[in-house]
């Protein structure tokens, strides 16, 4: 597919007219209407019809023009980006992406090590999913992204490097009801579950559930906030995972316990995610440092046997 046609036919849609089309974009309007006509023959569906008020999108063009807006913006973006290059280089910043997990504990106290030796670096934590991670790595929106190892195909240009290991503990509400009895995953699986939004693949849940010869619960909910995640198992029989160290306070206080069920799957190696050709700075890679730091103390502490 032409991204060049994509942004033809976003013109035309705008415009709902290929003579008006034609004039902002600086081509012919037989041109124009030859290159729609190859867009809709390499896709083989129709994208535009004329109407009582001009040429509308099908369904199928709406589809089209919505990715089609999304390339204009990569354009802006990126022109942007260039246009102020000597700008942003003047003010040293760091723009880090993380996972929710990572973020709930973690990273906060990587953050407060490492400001007594970086004090004047700005330094914006952009807290998201991993498809708007791994999309804002790629538009150079985030510097690097500290993200879980294996939920996603590397794109073409994307290096990692594992920061430390960490595992999903499973948990419930105290007064769940599967404490009442043995708890394996055939029963784990008749409960709802709160889980990770992973990129474009099943969630942790699905996965362990299928690895352990189970089949998967069909009352699923998957969402980017690990606050989310832990207010909806306080308050109903939903499960869900997550690494001891995002729960200290709910743990402290008796409001989610854990279950006593592990699987090879719970464990996750976490990772910074960089550009192919990006060149860390020495702030970034003390910031990186420090975050590996933490999150080994944090996940030997959870293990550690209990007194």
């Amino acid at each position: 597919m032409d991204p060049r046609k994509l942004l033809y036919m976003k013109s035309v849609v705008e415009h709902r007219s290929l003579s008006k089309a034609a004039k902002e974009l600086h081509v012919s309007q037989p041109a124009l209407s030859i290159s729609m006509d190859r867009l809709e023959a390499s896709l083989g569906v129709k994208l535009l019809v004329r109407g009582p008020q001009g040429v509308v999108p099908t369904p199928a063009g709406e589809l089209l023009y919505s990715r089609a807006l999304f390339i204009q913006d990569e354009i802006d973006i990126a022109r942007h980006q260039i246009q102020h290059r000597e700008e942003v280089g003047k003010a040293q910043s760091i723009t880090v992406g993380a996972i929710v997990s990572i973020v709930a504990n973690v990273v906060p106290r990587a953050l407060c090590r490492w400001r007594e030796q970086y004090p004047d670096v700005q330094l914006r934590i952009v807290e998201n999913s991993y498809p708007e991670l791994f999309a804002g790595l790629m538009r150079a929106d985030l510097d690097f992204i500290i993200a879980q190892t294996g939920c996603s195909e590397l794109c073409e240009g994307i290096k990692q490097r594992v920061l430390f290991r960490d595992c999903l503990v499973i948990y419930a509400r105290p007064s769940h009801p599967v404490l009442k009895g043995p708890i394996t995953w055939p029963e784990l699986a008749r409960y709802p579950w709160v889980t990770h939004l992973i990129w474009r693949q099943m969630s942790p849940a699905e996965q362990i559930m299928k690895a352990e010869g189970v089949r998967a619960t069909q009352q699923l909910t998957e969402c980017s906030s690990v606050s989310f995640m832990k207010t909806v198992m306080e308050n109903s029989d939903h499960l869900g995972m997550l690494p001891e160290h995002a729960l200290s306070d709910e743990l402290a206080q008796g409001r989610l316990v854990p279950l006593p069920i592990t699987s090879p799957l719970m464990n996750r190696n976490i990772a910074v995610f960089f550009r192919e050709r990006t060149l860390l700075d020495e702030a970034s890679r003390s910031f990186l440092d420090k975050v590996a730091e933490t999150g080994s103390r944090l996940c030997k502490s959870a293990i550690a046997p209990k007194a």
